[in-house]
């Protein structure tokens, strides 16, 4: 360089065209970013228990998508324990979650669905004439429970110890249909959900209420202490608007939060 002329060195002019594709590739960078920061905004992941069919779970999905089709839903199926620790971690503001039999501090509960537990019983058994029988009538048949991951195994027999009796467990699994299709070969009684039984609508079984009722709700959840995403509150509200339970399931269900909070 001198006062009127500025030329490129020997090793400039072999830096320049690198350096013009650093460029390129920053521009190509930020483009890239801004698409996936874009699509971003418009996914919507919420954690799910794995049987959405039988509490309707699938209908309210699909009348969101059709009235937001601009938001991509991301369901991701998993079990009790991992819905707490996405909720926990933030990974996924809402869950479709079951209820315990008490309700934790940390979750704000959106009612969907109730459920009762059901003995499933062949026809050829004793009990498949009785339209109800209390868990004590079950303490010496096999028993045939959901597994560990579920949540229902822990549940089961902490209310068989409370009836009385230590459950005999003859067979553990993860799928409702293939207890209800061992119940049907004699291999024992089923202790399920009632909706699972009426989903998979085995006609070589029947269900029978366990009194006194335990009941099970299905709910929309999130944290308490969240502060939920534009993309979070809608859905929220979108479920509010079109769950489908009757106003004595509502009022019963407000009654017993209400409870829980006093």
């Amino acid at each position: 360089r001198n006062s009127r002329h500025v030329t490129l060195s020997q090793v400039g002019a072999q830096i320049l065209p690198l350096a013009a594709q650093v460029d390129e590739l920053k521009n190509k960078i930020r483009v890239a970013a801004a698409k996936q920061s874009s699509r971003a905004k418009t996914i919507l992941s919420i954690a799910s228990i794995p049987v959405m069919a039988q509490y309707n779970i699938t209908g309210l999905l699909a009348k969101f998508q059709r009235e937001y089709p601009q938001i991509t839903l991301e369901i991701m199926e998993c079990e009790r324990q991992e819905i707490m620790d996405m909720l926990e971690s933030g990974k996924s503001e809402l869950a479709f979650y079951r209820r315990g039999l008490e309700a934790e501090e940390g979750l704000e509960y959106l009612e969907v669905c109730r459920d009762n537990l059901v003995a499933v019983v062949p026809k050829s058994h004793p009990l498949a004439k009785h339209d109800s029988i209390a868990l004590m009538d079950l303490k010496d048949e096999p028993l045939l429970f959901l597994d560990q991951r579920t949540g229902f195994h822990h549940l089961y027999s902490t209310l068989c110890k409370g009836a009385g009796f230590v459950p005999n467990i003859a067979y553990t699994g993860h799928r409702p249909e293939n207890i209800v299709a061992l119940a049907a070969q004699n291999m024992g009684v089923a202790l399920l959900m009632k909706r699972h039984t009426d989903y998979v609508a085995n006609p070589d079984v029947v269900c029978i209420d366990v009194v006194p009722i335990v009941e099970s709700t299905v709910c929309l959840v999130r944290r308490k202490n969240g502060s939920p995403g534009q993309l979070a509150q809608c859905f929220w509200e979108f479920v509010r608007e079109h769950r489908q339970i009757d106003s004595a399931s509502e009022s019963m269900a407000e009654e017993s939060e209400l409870h829980c909070n006093s």
